[in-house]
């Protein structure tokens, strides 16, 4: 039921005309508003996600044993040269648990594992994982046993005829009940408790920060990454000799080891493209010859013609490779520089870790933007195109960027009306004739289809987000590496999904009436809030339920498997060469910034929902325990290991868990103020809102915390330390300049 449709219990002190508007918002939306029907679709979607994530996690049960080459981490390929990451893992799996083998090595792997496994940022994701099902552990219970009962008990002295979930709501107290005061009380529990695990969780985060930037390998540790270099510095030989100046000691002893101007390529790019592409074609045509001649029948003369152009082909882009290569180093190298060859950034790599940390915190001219450095990315992460950008077009495109994000967020539900219309039951029976056949056969089954397209209506639109944000960011952000991109996701999408999935409900008159609304009376964002999500519990219930069909699926890898079987079946690739062609998955949908996205998500379903409609606990604390295994596996023993940032992830996620508990402290305020007798703002509204306290002192704590650079006394063990140390990952170089590439086969 709606809170409005209670004249004695319900909870909405807005104008009907925002409740007409609600439900057409809610409606396009597909989100729907709670009923009497409700249960009956509660039923629906727990047989239909529960046998459907039971099918999918048998499927790939199967599908690990007889390819594991898509389903597990290659020995031999692999994108970050770090040996730690495709080892043989250490765990044995016990006789007769091979189906269960995947099961087996998520539940035994420990926090060092998944960051030797997955580095620091596959932790960070795994981690704020089990935050939520912590946190989750310690509240539910008390919500089950305490909360449920009390509403329960409470929903007999409404005057409206409820159905059962409808009394397990905070829609129907009693006005001025001393289970007002309790809520309140609720609220301090939900927000202490939270915020506790935080801590306690970053505290945990801040050590594994400190011992990664410990023992990050060379040359990242001892290099920095500039910005803005004056022209007359752009050469490798200058910029080097500049850094060799200003740092060194009196001893003359060289402080810089090496220094790497971003080139400006120009064709360059193209031609290796063509060179890679004309391997590939070659590579794809010795296979096929090759598969002819095992199978004893006689080849084709004129493929045998077709693979020795090629070769002829490669021959002569290889030349040309090497001769722009040459011309291009030249250039870079030489003592002058070159203004159309050397870019405005670069890197430069330091003998020393503490020289690399003196220097990094240095002005190095009156000009405060000359010579700004950076800690260097991961080498095989760096987005060289983008650094060679002028400062002046980067600026540019990344105005276009966010007017383009702006676009999305102010568009986005015209769009989505656009799609809707076609799949709603009415849409699918007027255009699939034996549909409409059978829900008029079946009454009762055409509400409960309804409850379950409106559902999944609203997850397909979902599911195209990532790939929009994403090629919004690659194409106008110009960042500086691929991981950066992934924190850019993780904030755009988080925003979106929060809004467009949870907070919809509060949109009743769009996106830009409602801000400007807020903006005049910033009061006002209470009881909206209050006004519309808790009527609207009931459709989260399906939306997490249904989650747990949609996350086991990405298991299954359709992607890679379906590219895995082309360039094996069709390009008669060796099992090993298709691995590596079918890797890595879509960095859109299934990298880590989107992951971070949903399971902020679904833990913002939780907190918002978990004191107006406590069931919710249920549903949420089973999602989250089959992402712990999901996510872990996928991580672990499947994807490729990811260049790493250190656990950016994690703090980016941590202040947005945040914003969701302070949403949720503003919408209890507004759902007791309305729920008390007078409509004022003192009592259990304003005992509520003072639960703000704990947040602000939680968050300033997490904040206080350290976590960027080492502090200089263990920078100091870290340069001792790094002495025994002989490891180094590839030097910072341009792809296209790698002279490798022209190498002889």
């Amino acid at each position: 039921m709606t809170p409005a449709a209670d004249g004695g219990a319900g909870m909405d002190p807005v104008p009907s005309a925002f409740w007409s508007s609600v439900h057409v918002t809610l409606m396009v939306m597909g989100v729907a508003l709670n009923g009497e029907s409700d249960m009956r679709t509660l039923n629906t979607s727990l047989v239909l996600g529960t046998v459907g994530a039971a099918g999918v996690i048998f499927a790939f049960a199967a599908l690990q044993v007889l390819l594991p080459q898509v389903y597990q981490r290659s020995s031999k390929h692999k994108s970050i040269k770090d040996t730690d990451a495709t080892e043989e893992y250490h765990l044995q799996v016990p006789t007769g648990m091979r189906w269960l083998d995947s099961l087996w090595k998520v539940w035994n792997t420990t926090p060092d594992d998944e960051v030797r496994l997955a580095g620091l940022d596959g932790w960070s994701l795994l981690e704020f994982v089990r935050l939520n099902l912590r946190i989750m552990s310690i509240l539910g219970p008390f919500m089950l046993a305490v909360l449920l009962p009390l509403h329960f008990v409470a929903s007999r002295e409404s005057h409206n005829t409820l159905d059962f979930l409808s009394r397990l709501d905070i829609g129907n107290l009693p006005r001025n009940s001393w289970m007002l005061w309790f809520h309140a009380a609720v609220v301090w529990f939900v927000v202490t408790i939270s915020a506790w695990q935080i801590k306690l969780a970053h505290d945990g985060f801040t050590e594994r920060r400190y011992q990664w930037l410990a023992t990050l390998p060379r040359p990242r540790s001892t290099t920095v990454m500039v910005r803005n270099i004056p022209p007359m510095y752009r050469s490798d030989s200058a910029l080097k000799e500049y850094f060799d100046t200003v740092f060194s000691e009196e001893t003359m002893q060289h402080t810089v080891e090496r220094a790497y101007v971003i080139r400006r390529t120009g064709r360059l790019p193209q031609l290796v493209q063509q060179l890679r592409a004309a391997r590939y074609d070659a590579a794809v045509l010795s296979n096929r010859i090759n598969k002819v001649r095992q199978q004893g029948a006689t080849e084709d003369g004129g493929q045998e013609l077709e693979l020795e152009k090629h070769r002829l082909a490669i021959a002569n882009l290889r030349s040309r490779v090497a001769r722009e290569q040459a011309a291009i180093e030249a250039a870079a190298q030489g003592p002058r520089p070159d203004q159309k060859v050397g870019s405005s950034s670069g890197f430069v790599t330091f003998t020393t870790i503490l020289s690399q940390r003196l220097a990094s915190r240095e002005q190095c001219t009156r000009d405060v933007q000359a010579f700004r450095m950076f800690m260097a990315p991961d080498s095989h992460d760096v987005l060289y195109e983008n650094l060679a950008e002028d400062d002046i077009n980067a600026s540019s495109w990344k105005w276009l960027g966010r007017l383009a994000l702006v676009a999305v967020f102010l568009f986005w539900i015209p769009i989505v009306v656009a799609i809707s219309g076609w799949t709603t039951l009415s849409s699918i029976q007027g255009t699939v004739p034996i549909v409409k056949k059978f829900v008029d056969a079946h009454p009762a089954m055409g509400n409960l289809l309804s409850g379950v397209l409106a559902t999944a209506a609203l997850k397909m639109f979902m599911a195209f987000l990532p790939n929009v944000l994403h090629a919004i960011i690659t194409t106008t952000s110009h960042l500086k590496a691929g991981s950066v991109e992934q924190l850019k996701l993780q904030q755009w999408s988080a925003a979106f999904l929060l809004l467009f999935v949870v907070l919809v409900t509060s949109l009743g008159r769009g996106l830009t009436i409602t801000f400007i609304i807020i903006m005049q009376e910033p009061a006002k964002i209470i009881s909206l809030l209050a006004a519309s999500l808790p009527s609207a519990s009931h459709f989260y219930f399906n939306y997490v339920i249904l989650g747990w069909l949609v996350l086991p699926l990405d298991l299954l890898r359709t992607g890679n498997l379906a590219k895995w079987f082309f360039y094996r079946k069709v390009c008669a690739f060796e099992e090993e060469e298709a691995k590596e062609y079918s890797e890595p998955e879509d960095v859109a949908y299934y990298g880590l910034g989107s992951r971070m996205a949903r399971s902020l998500l679904m833990a913002s379903i939780f907190f918002l929902f978990a004191s107006c409609s406590p069931l919710i606990f249920v549903f949420t604390w089973v999602y989250f325990f089959l992402a712990q295994f999901v996510y872990g596996y996928l991580l672990l023993f499947c994807e490729s290991k990811k260049p790493d940032t250190g656990g950016i992830f994690w703090v980016q996620a941590m202040d947005q868990l945040f914003i969701v508990l302070a949403i949720y402290v503003m919408l209890m305020v507004g759902v007791l103020r309305a729920l008390t007798k007078e409509d004022i703002w003192l009592g259990p509204p304003a005992a509520a809102f003072a639960s703000l306290l704990v947040l602000y002192m939680a968050r300033r704590e997490v904040n206080n915390l350290a976590f960027e650079t080492l502090p200089l006394e263990e920078v100091v063990k870290a340069f001792r330390d790094s002495k025994d140390r002989t490891e180094h990952e590839n030097m910072y170089i341009q792809p296209e300049c790698d002279p490798m590439l022209v190498a002889d086969e």
